[in-house]
């Protein structure tokens, strides 16, 4: 079960996630322009000047149009580091293969730093909001693992791979949780787990494992409330640093200045 891989060298690799981009042709999500608040986001994460990756985790559409990646790919191609990206349940993943495929921007899916390897899975159901990791690519688990045993491993993923104490996102969880985290158990080099999905911050640990979330570059949902709400908090993106003894350091970043206030509107979304 062989499987590209980019192969770079860092030994501590720097690392920004932007997520649930929600990129239309031309239409805002519960009255966030999101073209905007991606923007604002992007250059918020310009403060960082060494990047050696940059990930993408899903929901870079909202309306599965080719217009909406077009835009991703405009931002992206010409970066001086790759940009590697995972499907959303939004997403149109034959759209994506055909757009998001020029310049720095790469459909590779396992990705080699000098301690760590990245994988990246496809947690899509397609015309479900809910998401599932097929048996193909948990195998993936165990096989990364299996071919550099010295290396640790950061999974990325779209859905979330632990309950959020919010009932109406969790019915849109990763329905084979438990699955997944067999082969995490598995798999002692996994050391975390990145995720979008949620559009909100999250960093908890389970089996050992650092479970890491991240806000959305557009709207944002509350934190455990059982009814589908929307936060006033700002768009943002994560900063990772992955250290050669297999610790993850992280600060997630806001745009300042209370410049994007979302108009609740589930039907919208």
């Amino acid at each position: 079960m062989s499987q590209p891989i980019l192969k770079l060298g860092q030994a501590n690799p720097q690392i920004l996630q932007f997520s649930d981009l929600h990129l239309s042709a031309n239409e805002p999500l519960m009255g966030i322009n999101c073209d905007e608040s991606f923007a604002s986001v992007k250059a918020l994460a310009s403060q960082y000047h060494h990047i050696d990756l940059t990930l993408l985790t899903g929901d870079l559409s909202q309306d599965h149009s080719e217009a909406s990646y077009q835009k991703c790919r405009e931002v992206f191609r010409n970066q001086n580091h790759p940009v590697a990206w995972i499907t959303g349940n939004h997403d149109d993943l034959a759209l994506q293969n055909e757009v998001l495929n020029i310049g720095a921007i790469t459909t590779t899916k396992r990705i080699l730093f000098k301690h760590w390897q990245l994988l990246l899975l496809n947690s899509q159901i397609v015309g479900e909001v809910c998401g599932e990791i097929s048996e193909q690519e948990l195998a993936l688990i165990e096989q990364a693992g299996q071919d550099y045993p010295s290396h640790h491993l950061l999974i990325v993923m779209h859905h979330h791979p632990v309950l959020m104490n919010s009932q109406w996102i969790d019915n849109h969880r990763l329905i084979n949780q438990s699955q997944l985290w067999q082969s995490i158990e598995k798999t002692s080099q996994v050391k975390g787990i990145i995720f979008g999905h949620v559009h909100q911050e999250v960093d908890v640990e389970k089996q050992g494992v650092r479970v890491l979330g991240v806000p959305s570059t557009s709207v944002q949902f509350s934190p455990s409330v059982d009814e589908f709400t929307i936060d006033e908090k700002q768009p943002g993106f994560r900063f990772l640093e992955l250290l050669a003894n297999g610790q993850i350091k992280t600060k997630v970043h806001r745009v300042a200045d209370n410049k994007f206030n979302p108009v609740f509107d589930p039907v919208g979304y």
